[in-house]
């Protein structure tokens, strides 16, 4: 789907907004510096999630088999080098993955500079689905500029102490003939983990792992925890890619 040479960041995110507009299912799960902690093993506690490499072995198993999970319609945003860890980090990205690189793009391929764009141009796109979320239990999610069919709550650290919640789902899919809706994840790691599960299990339906992208909406100031949430410099970053 991406282009492989000369990538560009806008016009990675064109290409989402494009499959979203065109009604064409698909799957993206993106993998940031806290789930690059995790793939490679090494403990992380940031107050959202946190992984101990000794007591949370097949938690780390189930988002490597996210990250390795291959299929035409699903996408992975790996790490760029010009925000962590240089060209070292992002093409082992690249190679760990084992995906054909034209399913590569940015994990921030809906924040820093693109962030606005993603507002204006994304954000609308949402009101054409029936839409199912994934969020915080301290979600508001009456305040999104879109309507909620339903809505699955999630505590901090969810990726180990909701997984129950990944066959809740499947079964909801399957009990109501989901097809066609849009499934929007911002849950941390939990979102690559339901985008790959929950994709794997119905291919007819649109998964995106949208990070903390509405959390201003959902959570109103507390919400304010990104430094592109909060208007900073990172509005004006145009991230590049490893080639």
């Amino acid at each position: 789907m991406f282009k492989v040479k000369n990538k560009n960041f806008r016009d990675d995110l064109n290409i989402i907004i494009e499959k979203l507009k065109n009604k064409e299912p698909f799957a993206f799960s993106k993998y940031a510096d806290g789930e690059l902690s995790i793939l490679i093993n090494r403990s992380i506690n940031n107050g959202e999630f946190w992984f101990n490499p000794d007591t949370d072995k097949t938690s780390r198993e189930n988002l490597i088999k996210s990250f390795k999970f291959n299929n035409k319609d699903y996408y992975l945003g790996i790490t760029c080098p010009c925000c962590i860890g240089g060209r070292p980090v992002h093409n082992w990205m690249k190679k760990n993955s084992g995906q054909n690189e034209e399913d590569l793009t940015w994990a921030n391929i809906f924040v820093n500079s693109n962030h606005p764009h993603y507002v204006e141009n994304m954000l609308p796109e949402y009101k054409k689905y029936e839409v199912v979320i994934v969020s915080s239990g301290d979600s508001n999610v009456g305040t999104l500029p879109f309507e909620i069919k339903k809505h699955f709550s999630i505590g901090k650290n969810a990726w180990i102490d909701d997984y129950g919640l990944v066959e809740k789902i499947k079964t909801y899919i399957d009990e109501n003939n989901i097809k066609g809706h849009l499934f929007l994840f911002c849950a941390g790691p939990f979102g690559n983990i339901l985008a790959h599960q929950l994709f794997e299990h119905c291919n007819q339906n649109t998964y995106i792992d949208v990070g903390s992208t509405l959390n201003v909406m959902l959570l109103g100031n507390s919400g304010k925890n990104r430094g592109y949430l909060r208007g900073g410099p990172s509005l004006k970053k145009v991230c590049t890619w490893g080639d």
